[in-house]
């Protein structure tokens, strides 16, 4: 399963005091707010993407006196917060241990990325079939955000656009089950994007496979947009388990 099996707990007072010394990408995500700001959408949003990105690893623990501590809110609205987290299968409560961060299992890990490929597909067909020239030219410019934060290496920016990238198309579409499913698995995605892109060569890789589903969107090629888009998200599936399994030879 993803994570090192040694960790066993986290300091969320210690990441927020060195996220004011040396802001960074991940540093920002629990960073502690004026009063007034920090409300509990906020909280969510900023532990999520803490675990996204990887600030706490898969096993940590989630403990909810020092999440108080660091971001400045109450107890009653940490408890809410990892009660949506797990709702989004990011966190899950063991007994006599508390709340801690989702392990998934090599098999889970296949089974996501076979499900993501079959919505995906369906969701560009779509979109290239029934998209306005409007639709699609935002959907170029997302791509060229994309290939911006490409240039400056940055992978949290990545899995942000490439997120909206996906989300834009399903707002055209307008399938509501296909949302439905996808909305179930979209944060374990990202986790998974956070680990195939940590794979040497795949963030490049990942770049023209992209450019071959705009590309064919642009000419209303539904067959090739479905079949690029297949072949990108299965070839991220081979990155992120061959990063998993590297992953557990280490651990």
């Amino acid at each position: 399963m993803i994570g090192n099996r040694g960790t066993t707990a986290t300091d969320a007072r210690s990441f927020s005091s060195g996220a004011s010394e040396q802001p960074n990408a991940r540093g920002d995500a629990l960073r502690v707010l004026a009063p007034q700001t920090l409300v509990r959408d906020e909280a969510f949003d900023r532990l999520r993407d803490a675990i996204i990105t990887g600030h706490f690893p898969p096993g940590a623990r989630l403990v909810e006196r020092e999440l108080c501590e660091a971001m400045g809110v109450s107890r009653t609205s940490i408890r809410e917060v990892l009660r949506r987290l797990e709702a989004e299968k990011l966190v899950r409560v063991e007994p006599r241990r508390g709340p801690e961060v989702v392990r998934l299992s090599r098999k889970q890990v296949a089974e996501i990325y076979e499900i993501r490929a079959t919505l995906e597909a369906m969701v560009v067909r779509r979109f290239t079939e029934m998209a306005s020239d409007e639709d699609i030219a935002q959907l170029r410019a997302i791509f060229e955000e994309i290939m911006r934060a490409d240039e400056n290496e940055n992978v949290y920016d990545l899995v942000g656009l490439m997120k909206r990238f996906i989300e834009h198309m399903m707002r055209v579409v307008d399938h509501e089950l296909i949302s439905d499913i996808h909305q179930q698995l979209i944060a374990r995605i990202s986790v998974l994007r956070v680990l195939s892109m940590s794979m040497p060569g795949r963030i490049q890789s990942s770049m023209g496979e992209l450019r071959d589903v705009i590309e064919a969107i642009e000419r209303r090629d539904a067959d090739a947009a479905a079949e690029s888009l297949t072949f990108y998200v299965r070839n991220a599936a081979d990155a992120a388990l061959a990063r998993f399994d590297a992953t557990q030879a280490e651990s």
